[in-house]
């Protein structure tokens, strides 16, 4: 492992929205191409177990899609592995998403951004990015642990989950959500409105 790199290895979530194609890249722990019960390989979690690569990622995506409106489709899931901090970044296997988004939120979404601020066991930070997603009522102030509700709650339980690999830049384990904030994308708002 090697802080601020993507090495071992990383998962690659390919979605689209109403407005866009989007890519969120998540840094894991060690990939190995034995599958559990999918297609898509296994992983060393946290807990010294061997986790389902495909089962991990569904269980992550369906955590995601509260946050975004049904325009929005998950399509795919690839794993890279990256042997050194230098080496290249390698594709290892992919599979399908069928997911789609469940906002029941009227609230603009195009180029709006949703960030769940993560630390991690070393005092990292580790980051989810959705796009694309509707504003929530505190459009200029963070949500704060206080005020999270059962989504924000079910998303920090399976990202920071230790039977499964998903991991901080920082090389370890995310341990809880210390934020989540909204904001507009400058790229995404000159692509859509020029």
């Amino acid at each position: 492992m090697a802080p601020n790199s993507l090495s071992p290895a990383s998962l690659v979530i390919d979605y689209h929205s109403a407005y866009g194609v989007h890519k969120m890249t998540i840094p894991t722990r060690d990939w190995n191409s034995v599958p559990l019960t999918g297609a898509l390989g296994s992983y060393s979690a946290w807990d010294a177990t061997i986790r389902d690569g495909e089962s991990m990622v569904n269980e992550l995506v369906d955590a995601l899609k509260p946050f975004v409106p049904s325009s929005t489709h998950f399509d795919k899931a690839t794993t890279y592995q990256q042997a050194t901090p230098t080496s290249p970044n390698i594709p290892r296997g992919s599979v399908a998403l069928t997911q789609v988004g469940t906002s029941a939120l009227t609230n603009p979404s195009a180029a709006v951004s949703i960030t769940f601020i993560f630390k991690t066991l070393a005092n990292g930070i580790a980051k989810l990015m959705v796009l694309d997603a509707p504003f929530g009522s505190t459009w200029l102030s963070p949500i704060l642990p206080s005020g999270f509700g059962a989504d924000i709650l079910a998303l920090e339980a399976v990202f920071r989950d230790s039977g499964n690999a998903w991991s901080g830049r920082d090389d370890t384990q995310p341990d809880y959500c210390s934020k989540v904030t909204f904001d507009v994308n400058d790229k995404l708002q000159r692509m859509y409105f020029r």
